[in-house]
């Protein structure tokens, strides 16, 4: 277990984040079905054990839910134990039951009020507008930019961008210290796009579900089904033919991690960790045993590990072709 985890600067923290960082989509109850608190609690003191720093969360998770649970899992720490705190904003579920994305200056400001209250915290450390919303994005940096000025954030960054919004979040001159998209080895858009734009602008990437979802842990199989409440089952990626696909490849993975001693989560971790640009990833963790595991994620891969994954891909990318063109 790595409990000196590898860390990287981030613009705007107070310390180095670990290359790896503990997801809290499921930790809610959210879209994953049913999560007891005690077994989130848990999952959460074992990835800190583990050497994880930093916890990524949102009010829209089960609806302030695991933003409160991990208020209960730092209220227990000593303050130099405490991880720091990735939350989000703009992003909700409203009164009707409804999700809506609004980022307007009342928004924003609302919005970071309760999650401190969730968090019983003075100050949130990192501060991610969840998705792109209809407002202004000047209006949405500017408030930002006073929440900075405030000291109730310390760091701002943005989830699900692209380029082009990139770019006019920074042509505001408010501060942005972190992009969020979702990158897996089996979505690399961002590959060509907003990865070289974070290195060549000195903003940090997190990667959020580097899994796929927990496909790429490995062990499922072509007939593989997903419980009541549980939002794969409406996904391209999760039904036939794309799944079947998707599964061949990832069987190629685990051959390809056994014959150099390694796990699924750490060869599909460890490569985009090789990626220029890209500073953390976000892994889920529902019980302890998942939490310790986070311990052993991080590590470079060999190049001939690089180079295998790369020829696997080749390949599915061009079966994947097929299905589109057969649809």
């Amino acid at each position: 277990m790595l409990l000196h985890m590898i860390k990287r600067v981030v613009p705007g923290l107070s310390q180095p984040i670990s290359v790896i960082g503990l997801g809290s989509f499921a930790i809610g109850g959210f879209m994953w079905g049913a999560q007891e608190d005690s077994a989130s609690l848990e999952a959460m003191h074992a990835a800190l054990d583990a050497g994880v720093n930093w916890v990524d969360t949102a009010p829209l998770y089960g609806s302030g839910r695991a933003e409160r649970l991990l208020g209960r899992c730092i209220a227990d720490l000593p303050q130099n134990d405490r991880p720091l705190i990735a939350t989000k904003f703009g992003h909700v579920v409203n009164e009707a039951g409804e999700r809506v994305t609004r980022a307007s200056a009342t928004d924003v400001v609302n919005d970071c009020e309760t999650s401190l209250a969730n968090l019983g915290v003075e100050c949130i450390d990192l501060y991610q507008l969840h998705w792109p919303a209809p407002q202004p994005i000047p209006e949405t940096a500017e408030a930002c930019g006073a929440l900075l000025d405030q000291g109730k954030i310390r760091a701002v960054g943005v989830s699900n961008f692209s380029v082009d919004q990139l770019a006019a979040w920074k042509d505001t001159g408010v501060p942005l210290h972190t992009v969020q998209n979702a990158y897996s080895l089996f979505r690399r858009g961002d590959e060509e796009s907003v990865l070289p734009w974070c290195a060549e602008n000195d903003v940090a990437y997190l990667a959020y579900s580097p899994m796929h979802r927990g496909m790429l842990f490995g062990g499922w199989t072509a007939d593989k089904t997903f419980p009541a409440g549980d939002h794969r089952a409406e996904r391209p990626d999760f039904v036939q033919p794309r799944l079947g696909v998707f599964i061949d490849a990832v069987h190629a993975m685990e051959r390809l991690a056994s014959d150099n001693d390694l796990s699924m989560a750490e060869l599909a971790t460890g490569a985009l960790l090789s990626r220029e640009g890209c500073t953390s990833v976000i892994v889920g963790a529902r019980n302890a045993e998942q939490g310790r595991q986070l311990g052993m994620l991080g590590m470079p891969l060999k190049a001939s590990v690089l180079e295998g994954i790369t020829e696997i891909l080749m390949e599915t990318d061009q079966r994947l072709t097929a299905c589109s063109d057969q649809a």
